[in-house]
């Protein structure tokens, strides 16, 4: 429980981020309490967008929200090295390894050895069928996420497209973490 209201997991999202944001204020008043929310914020938007892609929109084309998005890196960019999609889908290569294990027995991709001497240097295609999944799930996925951003304006997209491409950048950045307490 947050204090001595409502057990935590009874709580709405909302309400739950501003318990969370006023209690580590509490308990730590020299942290920024706008950072915790807009980061606790974040995370949830980002787990709740996956969550709801994969049950919507890929769990009934056989494949997790990863396999989607190693799908449409392959989609964009094939032939690709299978060392680069991990990167690129912003999975780990064990990850990437699995779910290419799965689309490979689905027949979505076939991968194929690059290298006489280097065993891991893999290139990765698209099946025919795997691109016609691909340009399908493309459109449903679509279709998903312009309906979450219709809340927003054609201005208040593009300046949330803004932001969020700084705080990227700058996550993206070498650490320059100050010490904690």
């Amino acid at each position: 429980m947050m204090g001595s209201q409502t057990p935590a997991s009874d709580v709405p999202g909302a309400e739950f981020r501003a318990r969370a944001v006023r209690t580590t204020q509490e308990r730590r008043p020299d942290v920024d309490p706008r950072a915790i929310a807009l980061s606790l914020t974040l995370a949830r938007i980002a787990a709740t967008h996956q969550h709801q892609s994969e049950r919507l929109v890929h769990r009934e084309r056989g494949w997790s929200y990863s396999g989607f998005r190693v799908l449409y890196m392959i989609w964009l960019t094939e032939p690709v090295e299978a060392r680069d999609l991990a990167r690129f889908a912003g999975v780990s290569r064990q990850t990437t390894s699995t779910v290419l294990s799965t689309l490979e027995a689905a027949r979505l991709v076939v991968r194929r050895q690059t290298s006489k001497t280097d065993r891991r240097l893999v290139s990765v295609r698209l099946t025919p069928r795997g691109r016609a999944a691909v340009d399908e799930a493309i459109g449903a996925q679509n279709a998903l996420e312009s309906d979450w951003f219709s809340v927003l304006n054609s201005a208040e997209q593009a300046q949330l497209q803004d932001m969020l491409e700084r705080v990227l950048t700058r996550i993206d950045r070498p650490a320059e973490t100050p010490a904690a307490d």
